[in-house]
């Protein structure tokens, strides 16, 4: 016990009294220390530390520590004000001799919720929710807080939004115990249990069921692990703006370097969508930057050798593919070369992804923000505070890549199941179709890639998976639309782009790779590379 960390709760927002009445309510530690900021709080509680803001976080760390070493402390709560980025408290508990006595474990936000909401225009207040567990508002009404949390959700995946009033649910979540997950957990659980009970009475073999569950699964792992690798890589070692400084401004020449970064970046979709906003925002030709968006997620190499894997080494199958991925990127950004009017909202905060941004409370980030005076400052992902040696580089590069893969996997297992049940209900039924319902089963795939977001690098075996009863055409159409534009695509763009060129995205991508495939398969593709 005596290595063992002290924990510190971070809380945030605007009014300095609530959250010190949160720490009175919710602090359950018997000794715990409270740090303010020079000026003084209304009230302050015994065992408090002052710090000066305009002090070197050197200094200030070395103060804070030896403020620990003379106490016996079992609990840090620090009051941080919205001025200061939450970076700046990110670093400095990181450095050496706080990092050794505590480790931060929750961010938490006191406010009112729809003014905060509000406010996400400023760089300072977009960082603080990418980095907070547990947003505690003031509003009591459900439909207030689905609204707050659905605003949020682009930011931060994982904050919980709670109202203050819900004191037992707070409690729990500040000792590491989210009543919610777990009945999330169950609710899993007994859906699972009941589905495998279905089967069951419908005499479809459990065991079968598995065996189909797992091989299916296993043999997407690798790739999935290798996207995450090498996209985790990409945005630890690359700056996050050599695309914007490299990217050729003319129309024609910026769609052609689209394609070759979509097919040399093994990005997934949602990492592409910050890149996209970027380019947006640095004067990059909207087809163009559309052209990336598409194209990345779906012909770069891991997506391509996963392909090519899938259906037993049939090249064709992944050339087909992407030509498509080329094709149908090429015409969605086309459609985008008219109209000037701007398709980013007023003040939009930067896009976060669950797998761009990791929540680990590190100090790196990698999009770029918006000074609160307008002007934009350019920062790669490893921040402004200088380089960090290659030991730290490879920490973050582990913590990104954990908290990308378990927020990536679920959909692969969703998807999975869903592909499984699938196979197993519906069987050889559709083998018999014929060109005149692959419109519909196109349909169906394609609303299914569309609603279960599956990793690009993994959708391939998901895909072949659910071949053996449906038509070619209908697998290429879901292989070629899902990593186009899906769910949780759509959710990041909203917090950063009009929901009329959000709308246009979705119909057009839409269309394009129906038409493009259905054309094709009319034709007689599917004979040609089965």
């Amino acid at each position: 016990m005596a290595n063992r960390k002290i924990p510190v709760y971070a809380l945030c927002g605007t009014d300095a009294g609530e959250r010190l009445a949160f720490f009175k309510r919710f602090c359950r530690s018997e000794h715990p220390l409270w740090v303010q900021w020079e000026q003084a709080e209304p009230e302050t509680p015994q065992g408090v530390c002052s710090l000066p803001v305009d002090v070197p976080l050197l200094e200030t760390g070395d103060a804070l520590a030896r403020q620990l070493a003379d106490g016996d402390y079992d609990a840090v709560w620090i009051s941080w004000e919205d001025d200061q980025p939450i970076n700046r408290l990110l670093t400095l508990l990181s450095q050496t001799q706080l990092a050794k006595s505590c480790k931060l474990r929750k961010v938490v936000r006191c406010g009112d919720g729809e003014a905060d909401t509000e406010c996400l225009g400023d760089s300072v207040l977009t960082q603080q929710f990418a980095q907070c567990d547990l947003f505690a508002v003031s509003q009591q009404q459900r439909k207030a807080l689905r609204q707050i949390r659905h605003r949020l959700l682009p930011l931060q995946p994982n904050m919980e939004v709670i109202s203050l009033s819900d004191g037992r649910e707070i409690e729990a979540i500040l000792q590491g115990r989210n009543m919610l997950q777990g009945i999330r957990f169950m609710f899993i659980l007994v859906a699972v249990g009941a589905l495998l009970a279905a089967l069951n009475r419908l005499h479809y073999s459990v065991p079968d069921s598995m065996a189909v569950f797992l091989g299916t699964y296993l043999q997407a792992l690798p790739f999935l692990l290798l996207g995450i690798l090498l996209s985790s890589a990409i945005q630890v070692f690359v700056p996050a703006d050599l695309l914007q400084r490299i990217f050729p401004k003319k129309l024609f020449g910026g769609m052609l370097f689209g394609v070759l970064g979509g097919f040399i970046l093994p990005i997934c979709d949602c990492a592409s969508i910050p890149v996209f906003r970027s380019l947006v925002r640095k004067g990059v030709p909207l087809p163009a930057a559309v052209t990336f968006m598409i194209a990345a997620p779906i012909i770069n190499p891991v997506v391509m050798l996963s392909t090519y894997y899938a259906f037993g080494a049939n090249l064709h199958i992944m050339l087909t593919r992407m030509g498509f991925g080329i094709l149908c990127s090429v015409l969605i950004g086309l459609c985008f070369a008219w109209g000037r009017k701007s398709v980013l909202l007023a003040g939009a905060a930067a896009p976060a992804c669950a797998c761009c941004v990791p929540h680990a409370h590190s100090d790196t980030c990698s999009c770029d923000h918006d000074h609160a005076d307008g002007h934009e400052h350019d920062h790669d992902h490893h921040h402004t505070h200088g380089h960090y040696p290659l030991k730290d580089k490879l920490k973050e590069l582990v913590v990104h890549f954990h908290h990308e893969f378990f927020e990536v996997a679920r959909f692969l297992l969703i998807g999975i199941g869903v592909s499984t049940v699938l196979q197993l209900v519906m069987g050889n039924s559709l083998n018999s179709m014929q060109y005149d319902s692959l419109l519909v089963s196109m349909l169906v795939m394609m609303a299914l890639a569309f609603l279960l977001s599956l990793c690009s690098s993994s959708d391939a075996v998901v895909g072949k998976n659910m071949g053996t009863s449906l038509p070619l055409g209908a697998v290429m159409s879901f292989m070629v639309f899902g990593p186009m534009i899906d769910i949780k695509n759509m959710i990041l763009m909203a917090s950063s782009f009009t929901k009329r060129f959000m709308v246009k995205l979705l119909i057009t991508t839409f269309v394009i790779s129906f038409v493009t495939v259905y054309v094709a398969f009319t034709l007689g593709l599917g004979g040609l590379i089965a």
